[in-house]
């Protein structure tokens, strides 16, 4: 049976009707809310006349580009994600009573904490949650803000986001940018990296449609830093790699550091005059509160963040 909101005057608004209209709001596209929500685009279109008809509103400015939302759209978006989120929630709640946590989550994580701090998460939630599907995508904040944004992950793990999208935020830790080198470096370097003292560098830096490239660029040209050379590389294991093996150096947050605590390989060595934090934030969509496997997953991932930054990810280095 299709959920559904009774008027007073005893007519029906489906749910489904409502998820239709969110996505032509936030696509700005007939075509491409049809694409997100698995529909034909005259069966949506279909619904979101009805509601026009039926109230006498009309939801969207039409034309050949797209659609956009007129007032009493604007104001009905309002509401339509308000009750979304409740009956997510009603049902989410109607699982916990039924004592079954058994659900299938998609997270998105940026790549350091794919690399620092998935796995032990991933161990410990399918011991404790064997009935739960994880899929875990690898990505960089822009495309990770998209993908929350259009309903195809839970939550996403970034250091920035687009606020201009429909996502709520969550700080779940702050963290420290390092100078990453070989451990075989001609620099000299002491407990900090003051990049303006140093001889100007070969830098390994993240493209221009990362979010990290325009923050990286801010911090040399407020500090007078010089490079030698720029590379452009959007892999984090293809850095860490380059970095180890030639005198190419990169930025990069302290968590990545505890496997290169022996220093033979890298040396990470954090920022100074001055430092640059990281904060590590939780995405997740308005309209869509997380299940109790995501929240559960979430959980996890949270506690094993504290454990690398309560412990010092760059102490015995």
């Amino acid at each position: 049976m299709t959920p559904c909101i009774t008027t007073g005057e005893e007519q029906i608004i489906k749910i489904q009707q409502l998820k239709f209209f969110v996505a032509v709001y936030e696509e700005g596209s007939f075509s491409a809310a049809a694409v997100r929500v698995n529909a034909t685009q005259s069966g949506l279109s279909m619904h979101v006349r009805e509601l026009e008809k039926r109230y006498d509103v009309k939801f969207f400015h039409r034309s050949s580009t797209g659609v956009e939302p007129t007032e009493t759209g604007r104001h009905f978006y309002k509401s339509a994600i308000s009750v979304l989120s409740a009956t997510e929630a009603a049902q989410d709640k109607l699982r916990e009573l039924s004592g079954a946590l058994s659900d299938h989550i998609n997270v998105g994580l940026m790549p350091a904490f794919a690399r620092a701090v998935l796995g032990p998460t991933l161990l410990r939630f399918t011991q404790e949650h064997e009935h739960v599907r994880v899929s875990v995508r690898e990505a960089y904040s822009g495309q990770l803000s998209n993908d929350v944004a259009e309903g195809k992950l839970d939550f996403a793990v970034v250091p920035f986001y687009n606020s201009d999208l429909e996502l709520n935020a969550t700080t779940m830790g702050l963290d420290q940018e390092c100078l990453v080198c070989s451990a075989e470096t001609g620099l000299t370097l002491g407990s900090e990296a003051v990049l303006s003292e140093l001889p100007p560098l070969r830098m390994v830096l993240p493209s221009k449609v990362n979010a990290r490239r325009p923050r990286l660029e801010h911090y040399f040209s407020v500090n007078g830093i010089k490079l030698a050379e720029t590379m452009e590389l959007d892999t984090m294991l293809g850095t860490l790699d380059l970095v180890a093996n030639s005198d190419w150096v990169s930025i990069l947050p302290a968590v990545l550091s505890p496997s290169d605590k022996d220093g033979r390989k890298r040396l990470f060595t954090p920022l100074a005059s001055p430092p640059l934090a990281v904060e590590y934030m939780r995405i997740t969509h308005k309209a869509h509160p997380l299940s109790r496997a995501a929240q559960a997953f979430a959980d996890v991932l949270q506690q094993e963040l504290n454990n690398v930054l309560e412990a010092d990810p760059l102490s015995a280095r």
